[in-house]
């Protein structure tokens, strides 16, 4: 089954489209609070990974092969068309390789630093990171209901589906969603999570990039000059998680309206 991973976000208007990569989890809606605050005259369409919501998609591990999937489909949608790509976090790595690729877009990417091969984390480490996500706790903050329902777990992957069962009859994730669709999930997100560790970016994006980081993210790793010739760099308050919030949202916002600008 070829999957099909546009999401219209908001279809109509004028302007050139803007394509807004999902972050490790796979989802692209956590882009709609920006959405809503963009320029009226711009179609503006989420791209969600893989097996995120179907099961007969399967999930890929490689940076390469989902920026391939997701210009393919544009292709397909808008043949010749110019672009823009947005990417927050791992998104900002795939709207690279996908930059890169396609000739001269606006890539512009939210709190994402210079990718760098590194060991995978371990079972235990990737399933807190998804727990958090999924119910959207403040990562930075103390998991104590998590901790203690994870507490004495042997976790491997053969084991996932039954802790992610205690993980919700414990009441740390959200009942509404089946075991079915949270262990589909979690595939994506391991899934992502290799195709970052293992991506070395090359070559170069020859195309103007606007890089937002948020003022209480980390300082190192987001200078993006030693690949991209055309960089403007922006901040905005908050960290990788409050900067989609309140003024952070309201800045990060403006400085992606100034960016699109340039297309």
């Amino acid at each position: 089954m070829v999957p099909e991973p546009l999401i219209p976000l908001r279809a109509a208007g004028a302007g050139t489209p803007l394509y807004c990569v999902h972050p490790a989890s796979g989802s692209a809606y956590s882009y709609l609070p920006l959405v809503q605050r963009l320029e009226a005259d711009r179609p503006v369409y989420g791209i969600e990974a893989p097996g995120f919501d179907d099961e007969d998609e399967e999930a890929l591990t490689s940076v390469e092969e989902l920026a391939e999937l997701y210009l393919s489909a544009i292709a397909a949608e808008r043949p010749g068309e110019p672009i823009a790509l947005l990417g927050w976090s791992m998104g900002g790595v795939i709207g690279y390789e996908m930059a890169r690729r396609c000739g001269t877009p606006l890539l512009i990417t939210v709190d994402t630093p210079v990718p760098m091969p590194e060991p995978m984390p371990t079972p235990e480490s990737l399933l807190h990171r998804f727990a958090v996500d999924l119910t959207g706790a403040d990562p930075f903050a103390e998991q104590r209901e998590l901790d203690e329902a994870l507490a004495g777990s042997v976790i491997d992957e053969d084991s996932i589906e039954d802790t992610l069962a205690g993980l919700t009859a414990a009441g740390v994730i959200p009942a509404e969603l089946d075991l079915g669709t949270l262990t589909r999930r979690y595939a994506v997100h391991r899934a992502n999570t290799i195709a970052l560790h293992s991506y070395q970016p090359v070559g170069g994006h020859p195309g103007p990039m606007v890089t937002v980081k948020g003022t209480a993210s980390p300082p190192d790793g987001m200078d993006w000059s030693g690949l991209c010739a055309e960089v403007t760099a922006e901040t905005v308050p908050g960290d990788h998680y409050t900067m989609w919030q309140g003024d952070g949202l309201t800045a990060l916002a403006a400085a992606v309206n100034r960016a699109l600008l340039q297309t």
